[in-house]
C-alpha cells in the first residue's frame, strides 16, 4: 500500500512538465482523481435517498396484495393454479419485473396502489427499456405508455388535486423521464404553476403543510431540466423551459424575493451548467440561448458561485471559449483559497481543470502547467491528493498503534 501511494505522489509531484502529450497525462490523471473524490463525497444513484430499491422491493413485499386471491388476474404464464405460496409469490414478484405497467395497472384495479409501488414500477419499465434489444432506450420508454398510465391513476386516485404526490421526490424523479418521451408536458406545468401560486399567495395553513414547497419547486425543476436533456429534445430546449419559467416567475405579483428565486432555481440552473461545460450536448446550443442563461445568473445562484459559474460557461462555450474569466477567478484563489466555502471548493476546482484543458487546446502549455501547479497547491484534497509527508506521518501512527496493541 505505501509503494502505491508513493509511486501515486512521486507521478504526480514530479516536476510539471510542458510538454502538451505529459501536460495531457496529468490532466487526465487529476480530472480522474478528482471524479474518484467527488465520488466518494458525494455518492450518486438511490442508495441513500429516501427510498431505495431494496426499500421498494420491501414494500411490495409486504403489500396487502400478496394477502388478496390475485393468482386469476396474471397472465397464464406467470400462472399455475397448482402451485404452492412461496412459488405463486416469487412468479408474483417475477411479472412485476417483467411486465410492470400490465403489474401496476392491475394494483390499481385492487385499490392497493401506491406512491412507493408506483415508483417501483417506473424503476422496473425504465429497466426494462434499457435492457430491450428491440427498441432504442427512449422509444421503448415511450411505447411502454407508463408515464401517462400514472398521470391517469393520479387523477382517479384524488392525488393529482391532494397534490401530496410532490413531495415524494423519488416519484417524481423516476415519473419525469418517461412524461418527456411521451411528450407530457402539461401536467408538469400544471404543477409547476400550482406550486408557484403556493410560493406567492399560500395561506399559512397551506404553507405550514408544505413548508418545503421552495425545495418541491426546485427538484420538480431540475428533473424537468435534466430529463429534457436527457430524453427530449435536447439541453438547449431544457434551457429554454428553465428560462421560460424563471421569467414567469420572476415577473409574477407578488414578485418573490431574490432568496426565493435562488432556492428554487439553483439546483437546476446548475445542473444546465454542468451539462453545458461537460459532454457534446452545448455544440447544439446557439449564442442567443448561452447568452441569456449566462446573464439570468445572478438571480438564481449565490455571489459566491456566480463568477465559477460564469467561468464555466465562458471555458465551455461551443464555438468561442474564454479562458479571461477563469484566469481572473483562479489569480484570486492563489492567496485566498481560505475563503472559498467548502461546498464551492469543487465547482473552483472544475473552472480550473477546463481552463486546463482549453489552454491546452489553445497551445498554451505553460500556462495550462501554472494552472494545474496552483490546483494540486490548494485543492489537493479535493483532487484526491495526499502528500509524501502525510501518507508517512500515517504509516508511523499506525505502527504505533499495533505496537502498542501487540504490547497489551
Amino acid at each position: 500500500m505505501s509503494h502505491g501511494w508513493k509511486f501515486l505522489t512521486s507521478k504526480i509531484h514530479q516536476p510539471l512538465p510542458l510538454d502538451r502529450r505529459e501536460s495531457q497525462k496529468l490532466l487526465a490523471v487529476l480530472n480522474n482523481s478528482f471524479q474518484r473524490h467527488l465520488d466518494r463525497q458525494y455518492p450518486q444513484g438511490l442508495a441513500g435517498s429516501e427510498h431505495s430499491p431494496d426499500d421498494h422491493f420491501d414494500s411490495l413485499l409486504k403489500s396487502p396484495l400478496f394477502g388478496t386471491s390475485r393468482a386469476q388476474h396474471m397472465p397464464s404464464s406467470y400462472r399455475n393454479d397448482g402451485i404452492g405460496k412461496n412459488e405463486w409469490q416469487f412468479r408474483d414478484l417475477k411479472f412485476a419485473l417483467e411486465e410492470p405497467v400490465e403489474y401496476f395497472r392491475q394494483q390499481v384495479s385492487a385499490g392497493t396502489a401506491t406512491l412507493d409501488s408506483a415508483t417501483l414500477a417506473l424503476i422496473n419499465s425504465t429497466k426494462k427499456a434499457w435492457t430491450s434489444a428491440a427498441l432504442d432506450p427512449n422509444e421503448s420508454m415511450k411505447a411502454s405508455g407508463i408515464g401517462s398510465v400514472m398521470v391517469n391513476w393520479l387523477w382517479s386516485s384524488g392525488q393529482y388535486e391532494r397534490f401530496d404526490f410532490i413531495k415524494d421526490r423519488a416519484f417524481v424523479a423516476k415519473l419525469m423521464p418517461f412524461l418527456v418521451v411521451e411528450g407530457q408536458y402539461k401536467p408538469v406545468w400544471d404543477w409547476l404553476q400550482r406550486l408557484r401560486n403556493l410560493l406567492a399567495h399560500g395561506d399559512a395553513a397551506a404553507k405550514q403543510a408544505n413548508p418545503l414547497v421552495h425545495k418541491d419547486t426546485g427538484h420538480l425543476l431540475r428533473c424537468l431540466a435534466i430529463s429534457e436533456v436527457r430524453y427530449g429534445q435536447g439541453l438547449q430546449s431544457a434551457m429554454q423551459m428553465f428560462m421560460t419559467s424563471h421569467s414567469s416567475m420572476r415577473l409574477s405579483s407578488p414578485a418573490p424575493s431574490v432568496a426565493i428565486l435562488r432556492r428554487v432555481y439553483a439546483s437546476a440552473g446548475q445542473s444546465l451548467v454542468w451539462y453545458l461545460a461537460h459532454g457534446s450536448a452545448s455544440a447544439k446550443v446557439d449564442d442567443i440561448a448561452i447568452e441569456d442563461f449566462s446573464r439570468s445568473i445572478p438571480s438564481w445562484t449565490s455571489i459566491p458561485r456566480q463568477a465559477s459559474h460564469q467561468a464555466l460557461i465562458q471555458l465551455s462555450h461551443p464555438r468561442k471559449p474564454d479562458t479571461a474569466l477563469a484566469l481572473q477567478l483562479l489569480s484570486t484563489i492563489q492567496t485566498a483559497d481560505s475563503q472559498i466555502h467548502r461546498e464551492g471548493r469543487p465547482t473552483v476546482v472544475r473552472v480550473g481543470l477546463k481552463t486546463v484543458e482549453v489552454l491546452l487546446a489553445q497551445g498554451s502549455n505553460t500556462e495550462a502547467a501554472r494552472v494545474m501547479k496552483t490546483l494540486q497547491s490548494k485543492f489537493a484534497s479535493e483532487l484526491g491528493l495526499i502528500s509524501k509527508a502525510r501518507i508517512e506521518t500515517e504509516e508511523q501512527s499506525a505502527w504505533r498503534s499495533l505496537n502498542l496493541l501487540l504490547a497489551t
